[in-house]
């Protein structure tokens, strides 16, 4: 189902330990982790920590073999259609300190600042260092998001390529977010 190409790790790759690592990586309920925790904007190795660690205990804790892991990940998830989005991304668990975020293809980073003054009143840009945002108005970071799903939901943004260019336009796009109703 899935190939990987050892490149630098071909040695590592070659020993019992690195068929096992990667028989274990490629079981569809872990590959469904680290699919789940690159849904979640997660380090896609966070959603295997623990069974990682359960199956290989100290071994999987030298940093050569943590690196081969990481580079087995990113092959898995490229093979599923999801790319980089950002490497050294910190981790706070064992065994890992750093890992690499992936996100969806046609998924595009947006960060969401609110009024200060109004948090209803929100933009969404594309950067969140030294974004363009109206003047006249103190604006604070309030969440980063890729998935158009949670744009829909959360911001009302239902057309990303619309989104897209209004951004690139404009610098960022204004929404009012209404309170919901609860249920009873």
């Amino acid at each position: 189902m899935f190939t990987y190409r050892p490149e630098k790790f071909a040695s590592l790759y070659a020993s019992e330990l690195g068929q096992r690592i990667w028989a274990f990586l490629t079981r569809l309920e872990n590959v469904a982790r680290l699919e789940t925790a690159s849904e979640l904007g997660k380090p896609a190795v966070e959603g295997i920590e623990e069974q990682l660690l359960a199956e290989f205990r100290e071994d999987v804790l030298a940093d050569r073999v943590k690196q081969m892991v990481g580079h087995m990940v990113r092959q898995i998830l490229e093979q599923r259609d999801w790319v980089l989005d950002q490497i050294d991304v910190k981790v706070q668990s064992v065994p890992f300190t750093k890992a690499a975020r992936y996100r969806r293809s046609d998924w595009f980073t947006f960060h969401a600042f609110r009024n200060t003054s109004d948090p209803r009143d929100v933009v969404i840009t594309d950067r969140r260092q030294n974004p363009t945002l109206p003047a006249g108005t103190r604006w604070t970071f309030y969440a980063t998001f890729a998935s158009p799903l949670k744009a829909a939901v959360a911001f009302g943004v239902h057309d990303i390529r619309q989104l897209r260019q209004e951004v690139h336009l404009h610098g960022y796009h204004r929404v009012r977010i209404e309170r919901g109703l609860r249920r009873a």
